[in-house]
Parts: structure tokens; C-alpha cells; sequence
């Protein structure tokens, strides 16, 4: 998918939405919440992985896998490089939680929220630009 530049703050708006989604769901305390605050944390950060490669100049494609999203964007900024199991648990965690059959625990919530929170402020850092 070859997106122009100028996409980007659309991207990160679209991140940035989603995070608010997890932001507010994860105040309730609703535990039927649990899989949807997952999927929106790995949204977000996938939204932001594709905008750091359209800044970077770099086609995009469709998939969920935040591990090869990454490995993308390690080949285009040489600066950038993320624990690879972080990211699987991340993509697991969005993409199973949306089906029957798994059921995201208060801990694993917790966890893959914490791991969304931080490497969403390493790629806002990256991705800091005359918007």
C-alpha cells in the first residue's frame, strides 16, 4: 500500500483515537472489557508502526504482525529496534482476543498495555515533524 507522506497525521490521528479508546475503557474496570482495551492497544501501535515507515518513505502493507512491522522499519532506521516477543504477545493478544475461546485476564491486560504504552511513546518520538 503506497501511502504519500502527508498521510502520516492521519495515521497518527487514527492511533491516537485508539488509544483513547483504551484509555477510557480501561478506567471502568469492566472485565468484559479486557479483550477490546487489547485490540484498540495493538491498533494504536500498529497504526503507529505504518506511519514511521510512510514517513520514512516506505510501502506499507496490510497485516496485523507487529513483529514484521517492525523488522520493516528496523531496515529503514537503523536506530530502531524493539524485543520481538513484546511485539508477538502484542499482535497475538489483539488479533485472538476478537475471537471465542479467549479471554483476556486482568494481568495480560495489564501487561500488553504497558508494553502499547511505551512503544507508542518511543514511535511519537520518532515520529516528531512539521505536522
Amino acid at each position: 500500500m503506497d501511502e504519500s507522506w502527508s498521510a502520516v497525521p492521519e495515521w497518527i490521528q487514527k492511533a491516537e483515537a485508539d488509544w483513547e479508546v483504551v484509555q477510557a475503557l480501561s478506567g471502568t474496570g469492566t472485565k468484559t472489557l479486557h479483550d477490546a482495551i487489547v485490540f484498540h492497544a495493538q491498533q494504536c501501535t500498529e497504526k503507529l508502526l505504518k506511519a514511521r515507515l510512510i514517513q520514512l518513505g516506505q510501502a506499507i502493507r496490510k497485516t496485523h504482525d507487529l513483529a514484521a512491522l517492525s523488522q520493516l522499519l528496523q531496515q529503514a532506521d537503523a536506530h530502531w529496534s524493539w524485543d520481538e516477543d513484546e511485539l508477538e504477545e502484542l499482535s497475538d493478544g489483539g488479533v485472538l482476543s476478537r475471537y471465542p475461546g479467549f479471554d483476556t485476564s486482568s494481568e495480560e491486560m495489564q501487561k500488553l498495555t504497558a508494553i502499547a504504552s511505551r512503544l507508542r511513546q518511543a514511535l511519537l518520538g520518532r515520529l516528531k515533524g512539521p505536522w
